[in-house]
């Protein structure tokens, strides 16, 4: 498998670059990759992943799997079911910004989230973006940004949709979503179930006990419950305010990990709630504005015995007001100006209530002095209660070369601020550390030809001042401090393929990344950075039936700055296989059956130190939209 990767990388890198002598100029649109592999002008100079409700009922327990087989992101996670966060392009978890609807939700802890916390089933659209983003969405868009968006659609519609599974380790995800709606109002409401024992027996066969059985996850069972709300109602073709709502509850235990998984004994629960109120209104063709104003909270509560009522704490309340307005004076020229505020309160069992508040200043600058290109400029500038936070820039541009090949490039420079924990933890909470800040490039060409489409991006990534939990003194206490600079640079390639003979319809994808990340000062690699990361999916229809195939490989990864082989992980291929059956006619509308096989070759593999994944595992589901 190892050589068929190989093969493949070269073929597609060399083609790529190999026809850049050959090219020819014509206008650039951004590539937008989703389920049905349509492109649209999105974010200029910049490529996203759509990730639409087919892809998210091929991989239905969690936001992790559905991104792990869908994306270019890595990710690390303490077993299935346990904590799991990304990272882009070998950059840490908390330079990766997950946004609900265009508000940044990483917890104000730890500065990052945790993907098997969220409820992602009951959002309309996710959308995946490689690259810095901190002109648009400010602190943490470092390596990439990944979007949860919600549909309000003003015409004539009535959409129902019922998705439930059932698998290996009493497992069960569900959700129902219903929209409706008429030229002038637009209601959905949505709601997810998810549960399992999760008490999967771990196939590595160097751990067993003391009579020769393999150990299981033994306390690992979770639930989680989500709510998804929202109405708008358009006063008039350019007038419209609408109001999004989510509820999220989760409680989980968590194993103890080898060699000795039967000692834990934690618990803990989320509590999540978000709300978004925003009005769009145009003053003519040249003018519009856009006014949101969100307030949300986040809790947790963990219980070092899952049986005891005591328990320590997390909670936050963020509130942010955005203010939008642009002018667009002619068909190549457009200006917008952001202003934001955003106000935070967090505290914990060992941190009093510490307040945070930032107001932000964004300027932008569309202009296509021709059909064949077009170009982008934001700068932003923030006032920190906290920090004296950097200036963010963006320059962006896309071209045309021929009708089929396209390049796009752009620079920017971004930031994060310290979090909370790595400020005021007691005894290891440092106060003097400075933000993080980044200056990256990315070069990236673009090849479509009938049913083929090529994207491949270079990127460079140089950021100062990064922030590294490391030991003390020799002694085992670890604290954060601002390290040497840290470079992270790589390649990044999407090839889509489709094609139709008669009934049969084969349709493949796949994405790859190459990454070397290097701290500078110790020229290590830096922990959970996989230097190739590999995926694809090949989805084969004939009539009523659809037969998937999806593949994992990632290169062995170190798990701290010391490189050491003995607490690396080993390379992971992981393939998965399903199947499934419309049972509607012409006559009758019916749901879609299916049948998923995961992890087929029952491989030993891991994501973090001592926590294996799932054997080989089953999971049946009924997908019925009427």
């Amino acid at each position: 498998m190892k050589k068929i990767t190989i093969i493949f990388i070269l073929f597609f890198t060399i083609n790529l670059f190999s026809q850049k002598d050959t090219i020819a100029i014509n206008k650039l649109k951004e590539v937008i990759v989703n389920g049905k592999r349509n492109v649209e002008k999105k974010r200029i100079a910049t490529k996203e992943l759509k990730i639409g409700v087919k892809e998210q009922t091929k991989n239905p327990i969690n936001l992790t799997n559905l991104l792990r087989y869908n994306s270019p992101i890595a990710f690390r996670d303490y077993g299935n079911g346990g904590v799991s966060t990304a990272r882009f392009r070998g950059t840490s978890a908390s330079n990766t910004l997950v946004l609900w609807n265009g508000i940044p939700i990483n917890a104000v802890g730890s500065g990052q989230t945790d993907f098997n916390a969220l409820s992602a089933s009951i959002s309309d659209n996710i959308l995946v973006q490689s690259g810095g983003n901190s002109t648009e969405y400010g602190s943490g868009a470092i390596g990439g940004t990944v979007h949860l968006k919600d549909e309000v659609l003003f015409k004539e519609h009535q959409k129902f949709q019922l998705f439930t599974s059932y698998g290996s380790y009493n497992t069960s995800s569900n959700f129902f979503k219903s929209s409706v709606g008429t030229d002038k109002w637009s209601i959905k409401l949505a709601s997810t179930f998810n549960y399992s024992d999760n008490d999967y027996t771990y196939i590595d066969e160097r751990y067993k006990d003391s009579e020769g059985n393999l150990l299981a996850n033994e306390n690992g069972k979770y639930k989680n419950y989500g709510v998804n709300f929202v109405i708008g109602y358009k006063f008039s073709p350019t007038n419209s305010l609408s109001f999004y709502s989510t509820a999220y509850y989760g409680n989980r235990l968590f194993s103890d990990g080898l060699p000795n998984p039967s000692a834990g004994s934690e618990r803990n629960e989320d509590f999540n709630q978000r709300n978004l109120l925003q009005w769009k209104y145009a003053f003519s063709s040249q003018f519009k504005q856009e006014l949101n104003l969100a307030y949300l909270t986040q809790e947790y509560r963990y219980y070092g015995n899952k049986d005891a009522e005591n328990y320590s704490f997390g909670k936050s309340k963020t509130a942010l007001l955005n203010h939008s307005l642009t002018y667009k004076s002619s068909n190549v020229l457009s200006f917008n100006y952001k202003t934001m505020y955003e106000n935070i309160n967090g505290e914990n069992t060992d941190i009093n209530t510490k307040t945070r508040n930032s107001v932000a200043f964004v300027g932008s600058v569309k202009y296509q002095p021709t059909e064949k290109l077009i170009t982008n400029l934001q700068v932003r500038k923030e006032i920190n209660s906290d920090f004296n936070v950097p200036l963010s820039l963006f320059v962006g541009g896309e071209y045309r070369l021929i009708n089929q090949l396209n390049i796009l490039a752009n620079f920017s420079i971004n930031y994060r601020v310290p979090t909370y924990n790595e400020m005021y933890w007691p005894v290891v909470g440092n106060l003097n550390l400075i933000p993080e800040s980044s200056k990256q490039g990315e070069l990236g060409v673009s090849f479509k030809k009938k049913n083929l489409n090529i994207t491949s991006t270079l990127f460079y990534i140089y950021i100062n001042d990064k922030i590294l939990w490391l030991p003390t003194g020799g002694s085992n206490l670890w604290r954060p401090r601002n390290v040497n600079d840290v470079i992270n640079k790589g390649v990044e390639t999407f090839v889509s393929y489709k094609k139709k003979v008669g009934e049969h319809i084969i349709d493949f994808s796949s994405n790859y990344t190459f990454t070397l990340a290097e701290n500078t000062e110790t020229k290590k690699t830096l922990p959970y950075a996989p230097e190739h990361l590999l995926n694809f999916n090949i989805n084969y229809n004939y009539k009523r039936f659809n037969f998937f195939i999806q593949s994992l490989h990632q290169s062995k990864v170190y798990t701290n700055e010391t490189n050491l082989d003995f607490y690396s992980l080993e390379p992971v291929h992981v393939q998965n296989a399903g199947v499934t059956f419309n049972l509607s006619t012409k006559e009758t509308k019916l749901p879609i059956i299916g049948f998923t096989l995961n992890n087929i070759f029952n491989k030993v593999y891991y994501f973090s130190n001592l926590r294996p994944m799932p054997g080989t595992n089953f999971n049946i589901n009924l997908n019925y939209k009427f």
